[in-house]
């Protein structure tokens, strides 16, 4: 029997009140229906506030991976390579028919999963993402995708660690072999720069151009850190940017296949005590070395 895209570990805990959960496979939450009397019933009570109140007891999970000893973004032991997007119906008054929608998105080639949330009122889906070190790039850019659509997502799945509530859907859309959502959306932090005076392209702005460059190399999936020498080097330009350069830095090391978070922090955090011989010329230098440039 070949694996399922969905036996992937994550943390499930007893209700939305518990901060200490248990491992579990995501393909058992999603598909053991063993709340089904629980979510009916919620579904059938029009007083708002009681329905949330009984919604808080239903069993949850962080979808995104296991966090140990408790839950927060700090404790993440081990991510499951997938985002967790809710589209309620207070965020968007013009959806109607959920169920719908729900078969509309299913073109969509990167969604593995779309179910309907527990108020039946909204919908969860489930995309895998190539990055996990960069979960809130790729969230981020998947907003501006669903933008475009017309369609507005819940902010607060940026949250790696954010509770899903146990939900139940006759008819959940499954795609077993949903294709990995590889695009990130690199922000721009108001940080002091160090090479201020430095610009490949005369318009001072180091951050942007550094985020561009990031941008081709996940999109094209360029490992401009292949050696342990051109790793450190390209950590000592990006530290040049204080810590605005810390998630330039894991995209760039998580395009090799050795790429470890932990690691990769703890490397960065040295490597903030700077090195006066490399600036932030030197990534792009490195950058156009591996075909990588603001001009592509």
């Amino acid at each position: 029997m070949s694996k399922s895209i969905f036996d992937k570990a994550i943390t499930v805990y007893n209700n939305a009140y518990d901060n200490v959960g248990r491992k579990q496979m995501m393909a058992e939450f999603l598909f053991n229906d063993d709340c089904r009397e629980e979510i009916t019933k919620i579904r059938a009570t029009a007083d708002k506030a009681e329905r949330s109140a009984l919604k808080r007891q239903l069993p949850c999970a962080t979808i995104s991976g296991v966090f140990e000893p408790t839950r927060g973004s700090k404790n993440l032991k081990e991510h499951s390579g997938f985002i967790c997007l809710d589209i309620d119906g207070q965020d968007n008054p013009n959806i109607k028919d959920w169920v719908n929608l729900k078969w509309q998105l299913a073109v969509i080639p990167q969604i593995a999963y779309a179910g309907l949330s527990v108020s039946d009122k909204g919908l969860f889906l489930l995309v895998p993402i190539m990055y996990p070190s960069c979960h809130k790039g790729h969230f981020l850019q998947l907003t501006d995708d669903f933008s475009r659509m017309g369609i507005t997502l819940d902010r607060n799945c940026s949250d790696i660690c954010r509770l899903r509530a146990k939900s139940a859907d006759d008819r959940p859309y499954v795609n077993e072999h949903a294709l990995v959502y590889n695009k990130v959306k690199v922000t721009e932090h108001a940080k002091p720069v160090r090479m201020a005076d430095f610009s490949p392209n005369g318009d001072g702005n180091i951050i942007g151009q550094v985020a561009q460059c990031c941008k081709v190399i996940a999109e094209r999936n360029v490992d401009i850190t292949s050696t342990y020498d051109s790793w450190i080097k390209v950590g000592f330009a990006l530290a040049c940017l204080g810590e605005s350069g810390r998630q330039f830095y894991h995209l760039c090391s998580s395009q090799n296949e050795k790429y470890d978070r932990r690691e990769t922090d703890r490397k960065f955090d040295n490597l903030l005590k700077g090195n006066g011989s490399i600036t932030i010329a030197t990534f792009f230098k490195i950058c156009k070395d591996y075909g990588v440039s603001l001009y592509h």
